[in-house]
């Protein structure tokens, strides 16, 4: 879906007909990348859970001016477009995504989420990774969003109720995304909310269901009832 839009702080470019208009945040200059303290820290937090020392994570943000990192990963941009137009497919017309905003922020690391019908993912991912298994993860999570809200009320109930009984079972971590995603183990925060956990079950039983269902069988047996049925209603 192709639309038309003005933003004049963003440099941006169409992808041929048919797939979601990307842009890309050109606000900063790939010479003077400024990091303050507390993203110095936020990336020190992040240490053990990246491929690659924070020093060199800041680095390739100073480096890659958006015109050159569209060079670089444009398969993976281009990928990434048309996984998003796959997933539009698969939901109400009323939440298709039509913008892809590939966000080149520092403060923004290893963010993504939505506003209306955009999508946010952070530059770091393409360049951290340079993986599509880890960006399609990513993008299967923001549209396990988009189904969470397309529940009926009944639905969305039962969802937020077994959240709650997660909650009171300690089996959170059975759900979180980056534990399933090799070096990408910041993903996933289903503790957060039942929409997270909704979220977080939509990707993995898409992209990991095995994986997933052996896991359940380290939990005491009587949860595994609970967790088949956020399984299933996952699954649809």
């Amino acid at each position: 879906m192709r639309i038309t839009l003005t933003l004049l702080i963003f440099a941006s470019f169409l992808l041929p007909g048919g797939c979601a208009p990307v842009m890309e945040d050109a606000t900063k200059s790939p010479k003077r990348v400024e990091v303050t303290i507390a993203e110095r820290r936020q990336f020190e937090s992040f240490e053990s859970l990246i491929p690659i020392p924070p020093d060199s994570a800041l680095t390739l943000y100073s480096r890659l001016s958006p015109e050159e990192f569209h060079k670089q990963y444009r398969p993976l941009v281009d990928f990434v477009t048309s996984l998003v137009d796959s997933f539009n497919r698969t939901v109400d017309s009323r939440y298709t995504i039509d913008t892809v905003f590939i966000n080149h922020a520092v403060a923004d690391f290893a963010e993504a989420g939505q506003t209306g019908r955009t999508l946010y993912i952070s530059s770091s991912y393409f360049f951290l990774f340079n993986d599509t298994r880890i960006l399609r993860s990513v993008l299967t999570h923001e549209f396990g969003h988009i189904r969470y809200r397309m529940l009926d009320s009944a639905s969305a109930g039962h969802i937020d109720a077994l959240w709650e009984r997660l909650r009171e079972t300690a089996l959170f971590y059975l759900f979180r995304d980056g534990e399933y995603s090799g070096n990408a183990r910041f993903g996933g925060h289903p503790e957060d909310s039942a929409a997270e956990l909704f979220a977080s079950a939509y990707n993995l039983v898409r992209n990991r269901p095995e994986e997933l269902r052996a896991r359940f069988r380290y939990a005491d047996s009587d949860h595994l009832p609970l967790l088949m049925q956020i399984f299933n209603l996952a699954s649809r």
